[in-house]
């Protein structure tokens, strides 16, 4: 059965069915991920509310409850229940105080049914299909038709869809003309879900007066959250994707510091990371928080500014630029658990590995060439690194990640296992 999706703040899915009335509260709740032995439910709210979900495995009766959360005017509460025995059903309330007040609202029951443990679960990853002077339409077709042969539940893109940055004629028709191409060959995909990761090129830099998100909205509704930020969960995995551009306010130097999460995502990030027991974690970015605007390269260049805390010349800078900030995005990583961070933006499969992360960099869609001499170029000094077009297709169970770059003509051109 393919996936049954909602799209907020939080993105999640899985094969379940949700049962909810009609409600014209001020709070709403909707089951956003199940997994074998948790569900997330995220609660919204148009007013300042504290909220919780009590739960249980009777209709009539609730025997456990979660804690108490707090959610501000117009925003999200993601709410997180562990513990929970594998494809059983599960009946769950949310509960409601808004204002000063005591005494808690309940909304609606909802009813899902937990998955099975075990199981494989295939998703995929592509990065930069650009559709510039630089790719082949026939090419970008020939990945699509991969992925679909691949039978993914859903499809990661880390960026550079649009490229409307980049547009020499920045009209209306000319913007419509990027969006409506893309939607066309997003069709070839058919059923299968996808998600969007910003790239520098898709036209929603803070430190520009540009701004084509309207269109993003749009033409891709389901994909395009008020936050360009957020997290969805699997079958044992946490997925969390980063922006790194609607905040990062000032056009970039050599020094690195102005590229930034912004505190209320890095925030964000930190709770995620760290209320999630998931035995895998994801991380999504275009490109790292380094350096300047073209901010190449990989592992090598974890080490400095927000992403890793280093000066570029190798003294300490994160506490003088981060103050009140409690790691550097990289250390945060390492001390949550976290499994791969998958970036886009060098056009180039690298696979390197860091303190337990892999880094691994992902290729065109739709480059029809096979060069490989890039990577030094941008700084890769060490991992491997091999030429050619097409995507990651990611096979995961509870205990192991299985990583496949798949060629546009179906080659497997490298595999590994990396295990929980």
């Amino acid at each position: 059965m393919r996936l049954i999706l909602a799209l907020t703040l939080i993105i999640g899915f899985s094969t379940f069915e949700i049962s909810q009335g009609a409600s014209a509260t001020p709070v709403s709740a909707k089951v956003s991920s199940v997994s074998a032995t948790s569900i997330s439910v995220t609660i919204t709210s148009s007013v300042t509310s504290r909220v919780y979900v009590e739960y249980g495995y009777s209709k009539t009766k609730y025997t456990g409850k979660s804690a108490i959360s707090s959610v501000q005017k117009g925003m999200n509460a993601l709410i997180n229940i562990e513990g929970l025995k594998e494809e059983s059903k599960i009946y769950l309330r949310a509960r409601y105080a808004t204002g000063t007040k005591t005494t808690f609202s309940a909304l609606p029951q909802l009813s899902v049914t937990t998955a099975k443990a075990g199981e494989e679960y295939v998703f995929a990853i592509q990065a930069d299909p650009h559709m510039d002077q630089a790719s082949s339409a026939d090419i970008y077709k020939a990945t699509l038709g991969q992925i679909v042969k691949a039978k993914p539940e859903f499809l990661m893109d880390l960026g550079d869809i649009f490229m409307t940055d980049k547009l020499t004629d920045k009209s209306d028709a000319s913007i419509r003309s990027r969006f409506q191409m893309m939607k066309d060959y997003y069709a070839i995909l058919g059923n299968i879900p996808y998600f969007f990761t910003l790239g520098n090129h898709d036209g929603e830099l803070g430190y520009s007066n540009f701004n084509t998100k309207k269109y993003r909205k749009e033409y891709f509704p389901a994909q395009t959250p008020d936050l360009a930020y957020y997290s969805f969960t699997s079958p044992n995995a946490l997925h969390v994707v980063l922006d790194i551009f609607t905040y990062t306010t000032t056009n970039p130097k050599d020094d690195g510091w102005q590229w930034t999460l912004g505190k209320t995502q890095y925030d964000w990030l930190k709770a995620t990371l760290e209320s999630s027991k998931a035995p895998h974690k994801f991380v999504y970015v275009h490109h790292l928080l380094y350096g300047n605007a073209q901010s190449r390269g990989g592992s090598e260049n974890a080490k400095y500014n927000e992403w890793g805390g280093l000066n570029r010349d190798g003294t300490e800078g994160f506490a003088a630029n981060r103050p009140g900030w409690d790691l550097p995005v990289h250390q945060l990583l390492v001390k949550n658990g976290v499994d791969f961070v998958f970036k886009g933006h060098d056009h180039i499969y690298v696979k390197q590995e860091l303190d337990g992360i892999i880094y691994q960099t992902l290729p065109q869609p739709s480059h029809p060439g096979e060069k490989t001499s890039s990577a030094a170029e941008y700084g890769y000094v060490a991992g491997k690194t091999i030429g050619g077009s097409g995507f990651l297709k990611l096979t995961t169970t509870s205990s192991s990640i299985k990583v496949d770059f798949v060629k546009h003509d179906g080659t497997i051109l490298d595999s590994y296992v990396k295990s929980a």
